[in-house]
């Protein structure tokens, strides 16, 4: 897949493709000071980041709600998210929570240089009050077993948990339905064969 796939699949405006851009200049810029992502995933990152954190958005009804990125780290899902927000015109509260302050260092100037709405909270998503979402994602941060955890913590009871998954996404769930009931479903990735996403409904402790 290219990049020109890539825009095609996320159908976004001329502006919304030139911020991607901009965004892929500060993160390349970045990434040789402190590790954001993998450096050979820079060349690939349109398919490996942009698209795997934009597909999530088709997953979900987003407006008027409280968007929680849990280990935003270099702002996957989350500013892909509000990205796409912004372009679809949505009306959405985009919250990035991150412990790392270099990594809100740069979340910081990525959402400053693209006059994206969005709130970053420097702090550590285990203990932090309860941030009461809508929608809760995250990508490449912990285990499912875990997330569940945290969406019990930050979510509505009635909200939604979306999490991007790799190969072994079967073996998480099956370790994590021996603690947690859990109403689910399991989507293919447009980015990878192997991977998928996972929407988590209405969750109950075993």
């Amino acid at each position: 897949m290219k990049k020109t796939d890539v825009i095609e699949s996320l159908n976004v405006s001329r502006e919304t493709i030139n911020s991607f851009s901009e965004y892929e200049t500060i993160l390349s810029k970045w990434n040789q000071k402190i590790n954001l992502v993998s450096q050979n995933t820079l060349a690939d990152l349109w398919v490996r980041h942009f698209l795997d954190s934009g597909q999530i958005i088709n997953h979900v009804d987003a407006s008027g709600k409280k968007w929680v990125d849990v280990g935003a780290g270099a702002g996957f899902p989350g500013l892909v998210v509000a990205l796409l927000l912004r372009d679809r015109k949505i009306d959405c509260d985009v919250v990035l929570v991150e412990k790392s302050t270099k990594k809100v260092f740069f979340l910081n100037e990525v959402i400053r240089k693209l006059n994206l709405n969005v709130k970053v909270v420097n702090n550590n998503v285990n203990t932090i009050e309860p941030l009461n979402a809508d929608i809760l994602t995250a990508r490449a941060f912990s285990e499912l077993k875990n997330l569940i955890e945290l969406s019990v913590r930050h979510r509505k009871e009635r909200g939604v948990s979306l999490f991007l998954k790799g190969e072994n996404y079967r073996l998480e769930l099956d370790k994590t339905l021996n603690y947690w009931f859990f109403d689910y479903d399991v989507f293919d990735s447009l980015s990878n064969s192997s991977g998928k996403i996972i929407r988590v409904k209405k969750i109950f402790k075993r």
